[in-house]
């Protein structure tokens, strides 16, 4: 026999309402079943962060919690009715959650009483930042703008460099481009590309754009793959050095993540330090038929 995973997560989290259950907002009632503030609270805390941010943004993602937290709380109630719960299967599996849940308990809270101190993380974040200088160069970045003219035939090239008289006449570039450009990706924001290193534009583009020397200087129509553009510098930004200070808080956050994993990790080994592993009994398992 199987339970279904929601049948067991309604089993326990029905077990725990019934042995702790406290005042609070009523968000659902069948009968004398609820569901309560405090229910879906515990039900959010369980998923990951990007998830809890959804769920009290989202009238939708937290009306289906409700609703699933009401189905899994009659079914264990069913369950019960059924004589579910006295099975050796079921129970089990409610063994085995318990003791899931419990190891996850006890993990959480090693992690808290292995929170690393200032200084530790201070030493990580410095030792990291002497040893890996090519992790906080930044290499020079040049920012641009573009219209494109589709297609590579005469007619094209003819509209590009109409649109670049008119620019040479006092025309406003961001205009004609959201006007004109058929890069759709960019004409909605005047020909904006953004900021990027070099090579990261096709050779032609690239050169012509290196050839431009001030900021607001204007290219001749280019040929492309693309078709034809016509470019605008903006601005450069040269190459540089992320400073220690700029790091530092990048830095700390990574050195608590990695030394509280490697604290966790030494804790599994400890904790197993003494077990004997019997090889060929595991292999056997191998063997057998899934069930």
């Amino acid at each position: 026999m199987t339970l279904s995973r929601s049948v067991l997560a309604a089993c326990l989290a029905l077990a725990c309402m019934t042995a702790s259950a406290a005042p609070d907002t009523v968000l659902m009632q069948v009968g004398d079943t609820v569901v309560t503030e405090a229910d879906v609270q515990a039900e959010i805390l369980r998923a990951p962060p990007q998830a809890r941010t959804q769920a009290y943004t989202s009238r939708q993602t937290l009306h289906l919690i409700v609703r699933n937290l009401m189905t899994r709380r009659l079914l264990a109630r069913e369950a019960q009715a059924n004589g579910l719960a006295a099975t050796d299967a079921v129970r089990e599996q409610l063994r085995l959650a318990e003791e899931r849940l419990l190891a996850d308990a006890r993990l959480q809270q090693f992690g808290e009483e292995s929170e690393p101190d200032a200084a530790a993380l201070e030493s990580y974040a410095r030792t990291t930042y002497a040893a890996q200088p090519e992790r906080f160069a930044q290499p020079a970045l040049t920012h641009a703008r573009h219209i494109l003219i589709e297609g590579d035939t005469d007619a094209s090239k003819a509209e590009a460099e109409k649109l670049l008289a008119q620019i040479r006449g006092g025309a406003n570039f961001e205009e004609l481009a959201k006007a004109h450009s058929q890069d759709k990706g960019s004409a909605a924001r005047g020909g904006d590309l953004g900021s990027f290193p070099d090579g990261k534009m096709v050779p032609e583009f690239e050169a012509a754009l290196k050839a431009l020397k001030n900021p607001g200087d204007v290219s001749e129509p280019v040929k492309t793959q693309f078709g034809w553009h016509i470019i605008e510098l903006v601005d450069r930004t040269p190459a540089r050095q992320r400073s220690f200070d700029e790091a530092k808080d990048e830095l700390m956050r990574e050195g608590r993540a990695e030394l509280l994993k490697s604290r966790r990790t030494q804790k599994i080994a400890d904790i197993l330090s003494g077990a004997k592993q019997h090889d060929e009994a595991i292999d056997a398992l191998l063997q057998q038929p899934a069930r």
